[in-house]
């Protein structure tokens, strides 16, 4: 009789048929796989970390499952800890793989499809082919998926996530915030370190416990506000007597590891008003503040006060509640006071702050806040100043910085005139740069057809590579080392693509008289005074330095840039 493969003999244990060797001897007994596990973790996922919490759990997770199924026996866990999904090419995943095809092992074991891959393409190719042709069982356990007894439903579902994963990287955000949002709820605390005055419990990383050489500044700031001390003075009062801003007492405990917070970093104003609103010192968890949508790009935002979860007496408080109230009741005092004298001279006249946002401290960096003044009752007058030298003064390690906002208003519409003066001459000559640049033009669109034909063809033979594989005519190894190969090439040739489209835009958009910022500012006229509609439109920043020096950044910098360059290197007049 014919020698039978290692694959027939895999599928015959698969579909329950008995060996050649059964056959003659003994009764079919139950397949008993032997079964690698797959855990990975993605570079945000480790956070700089040599070893995770959650990789370990994955691991536990997928041991917990092999020794509670009676048909399977765990041989090793592999594991790639700080690499993405959206490939293959994983050390952890290729020694996995060479102990499958080594004949070692025929069964997969994950946490779920996310941590399996998110490359749609991929993961459908491997569970739809590559493991079905090798005999290799499939299981992931937190989609419920086993192509032992996967029905044709089943399938689907599957396909359906694995482009879920790749598109969206959904699922595993899904999963991982239902879990942690549970916690919260419970009062654990999930954050990376704990609020200024407490550490995480080296027992148990879900409690927080009191760090006494912390808890004594923040008794001491609470104190220093109930003897009326305002924000500015308890800020100043920290940098004089050197005690280290909370990032830079973190990073010398090493409990954080920036290099940022290696020097001295000054304590600000908003830094001692957040310690004096917030409940976790009367030993209350407040958590879910913000919430994170990183898969879908959207940058985290601040939910309102009524969303957050605030679990009471999870921790030793720092400030008695008789303390706390007594400091909000103050604060409010203070809130109120303010605003009633802003308004103590509105029958002057009120002006319309038309740079909020625009305007920024050339030292520190931080958003410059608009003052108002009344001169003997009589005339307001409005001032930028940074927020932080008149908190700390000296100890901010900015200058001093008083600018009138007439003046700075008269010196932005003087820059905008020169910007659409320079808009206007710049027209014609655009489009003198455009009718000389054709030739150009239909040169990037020719090699931009033969790079699109070249990138089909090696597509092509990618596709053939895997055919081959399946039909059994090419090994593993090979395989995979042309299929790197390929994607390299892929890789190159679609930098290229983009690369030159990106050049193609560029002329059509930016070489051109439909350039952004020639359009906007060709078309302007001088106006007689700048609203904020027109400042918004046209201003990106402005940032404010010793001495009263401006820089103002315009909108459309990089577009102005690039026509007015290429205008000088063609010699366009």
């Amino acid at each position: 009789m014919a020698r039978k493969s290692r694959k027939d003999l895999i599928r015959a244990a698969n579909s329950g048929q008995a060996l050649p060797e059964q056959q003659q001897t003994a009764a079919p007994t139950e397949m008993v796989y032997t079964a690698v596990g797959y855990a990975r973790l993605s570079v945000l996922e480790t956070r700089d970390r040599k070893d995770s919490e959650a990789l370990q759990n994955q691991k536990a997770l997928i041991r917990e499952y092999i020794q509670g199924q009676k048909g399977l026996k765990l041989l090793s866990i592999f594991e790639d800890n700080g690499e993405t999904g959206t490939n293959f090419r994983r050390p952890g995943f290729e020694a996995m793989m060479e102990t499958v095809c080594a004949g070692k092992a025929n069964c997969i074991v994950v946490k779920d499809l996310s941590r399996f891959g998110r490359d749609y393409i991929e993961a459908g190719n491997y569970l739809d082919h590559v493991f079905p042709s090798m005999g290799v069982r499939f299981i992931s356990i937190g989609d419920g998926y086993d192509s032992a007894d996967a029905t044709t439903a089943d399938c689907l579902i599957v396909a359906l996530k694995n482009l879920m994963n790749q598109v969206y990287s959904k699922d595993i955000s899904r999963k991982s915030g239902s879990i942690l949002r549970e916690k919260i709820k419970r009062g654990e605390f999930i954050g990376g370190y704990a609020s200024y005055g407490y550490i995480k419990d080296p027992e148990d990383k879900h409690r927080i416990i009191v760090d006494p050489e912390a808890a004594e500044v923040v008794r001491a700031i609470f104190q220093k506000r109930l003897e009326g001390a305002s924000n500015a003075a308890i800020t100043r009062w920290l940098n004089d007597s050197g005690i280290l801003s909370p990032c830079c007492y973190r990073y010398q405990k090493g409990i954080l590891i920036d290099q940022r917070y290696a020097q001295p970093k000054p304590w600000g104003i908003e830094t001692v008003k957040k310690i004096l609103s917030s409940q976790v010192y009367l030993g209350h968890m407040v958590q879910g503040r913000r919430r994170s949508e990183f898969y879908a790009g959207i940058p985290d935002r601040l939910l309102p006060k009524s969303e957050w979860i605030i679990v009471e007496n999870t921790h030793e408080a720092i400030i008695s509640q008789a303390d706390f109230d007594a400091v909000q009741a103050l604060c409010e005092a203070k809130n109120r006071e303010y605003h009633a004298r802003l308004g103590k001279y509105d029958y002057l006249g009120k002006s319309e702050n038309i740079l909020r946002g625009l305007v920024y401290c050339g030292d520190c960096g931080r958003p410059m806040v608009r003052y108002k003044q009344v001169v003997k009752g009589k005339k307001v007058t409005y001032h930028y100043m940074c927020p932080n030298y008149a908190a700390m003064l000296d100890k901010s390690g900015c200058a001093y910085k008083f600018l009138r906002e007439d003046i700075l208003l008269d010196t932005l519409s003087q820059l905008i005139g020169k910007e659409i003066e320079l808009a206007v001459d710049a027209v014609q000559l655009a489009k003198r740069l455009s009718a000389g640049t054709e030739g150009q033009i239909a040169a990037r669109a020719t090699e931009l057809r033969r790079l699109n034909l070249e990138l089909e063809r090696i597509q092509s033979r990618k596709k053939s590579a895997m055919q081959d594989f399946l039909a059994g005519t090419l090994a593993w190894a090979e395989h995979e080392r042309l299929k790197s190969c390929f994607a390299e090439e892929i890789e190159r040739l679609s930098e290229q693509i983009t690369a030159l489209r990106t050049e193609q835009q560029r002329q059509s958009e930016t070489l051109t008289v439909d350039n952004p910022w020639l359009r906007t500012f060709s078309g302007l006229r001088l106006p007689d005074h700048l609203t904020k509609e027109l400042a918004q439109a046209l201003i990106q920043r402005i940032t404010i330095y010793a001495d009263d020096k401006i820089e103002v950044v315009f909108k459309y910098r990089d577009e102005r840039e690039q026509l007015l360059t290429a205008i000088n290197e063609e010699g366009v007049a």
